[in-house]
């Protein structure tokens, strides 16, 4: 069985993104699956996503994904296969490309350079990676406190993880020539929200490949009507975001 798994911590996404989610891998997954979500409140959540509640370690955002790995946490078997999907990604194809090809080990999603890890979407082995779990939560502090985030910690522990090809899952920011190349800086963003006329012309051509990363701003809802600040309009995150 494939379970399909996000992380809602906090105010920072709505339930609405849960939502999205579910329907958008629903959408483009022919597979036999069920969808999860790792949450401390559940409230708004559709009936077919099932809900795992997050105890209270004292973590806050990303550093609970780590929570995938601790051995027992999930109650899935050995041999069903986990994708891990962050809520601001945007699915345009066929997941099962990626669950066919990439089912061993640990396969994770490049971040905007591509020999570095971004945590946006992981596939493994439910209690095969319980060292990434256990190293970081024996050390925690040191670790929150000299690490940006929970896939800098995965990458210095498992370097050898399988970085999943661009071809299947890209970058909005890096890869899609989204954003002008004339930014200049504070001084742009200043001018670009008193002067609307000054945002980015164009728009961003939907790329072919199964899933797009959204890390950081922009969201893919800040960029479905219309540029933001330095990033052109996207007009097919709406078609492929929205639908229910």
């Amino acid at each position: 069985m494939i379970r399909v798994v996000c992380l809602k911590w906090g105010d920072k996404y709505s339930p609405d993104y849960v939502n999205r989610l579910y329907h958008a891998v629903k959408r483009h997954l022919a597979l036999p699956f069920e969808f999860y979500c790792l949450t401390e409140n559940d409230k708004g959540l559709v009936p077919e996503v099932n809900v795992i509640f997050l105890p209270d370690l004292g973590l806050q955002g990303w550093w609970y994904k780590l929570l995938l790995f601790k051995k027992g946490f999930l109650d899935f078997e050995h041999e069903d296969t986990i994708l891990y999907l962050d809520l601001d990604v945007v699915v345009l194809g066929d997941l099962s490309l990626l669950l066919n090809e990439f089912s061993e080990g640990l396969s994770i999603s490049a971040d905007n350079q591509p020999d570095r890890m971004n945590s946006s979407v992981m596939i493994f082995k439910p209690d095969s990676l319980g060292f990434l779990w256990d190293s970081f939560f024996a050390q925690r502090k040191y670790i929150i406190e000299h690490f940006h985030g929970d896939q800098d910690w995965i990458e210095r522990v498992f370097p050898s993880a399988n970085i999943l090809p661009k071809s299947l899952v890209c970058s909005f920011k890096a890869d899609l020539d989204s954003k002008t190349p004339f930014s200049f800086g504070t001084l742009g963003r200043f001018l670009r929200r008193k002067f609307p006329v000054l945002l980015p012309k164009g728009e961003v051509e939907k790329p072919d490949c199964s899933i797009v990363l959204f890390h950081g701003h922009p969201n893919p809802d800040e960029v479905m009507n219309g540029p933001w600040d330095k990033y052109r309009h996207a007009p097919w995150v709406k078609n492929n975001w929205l639908e229910s």
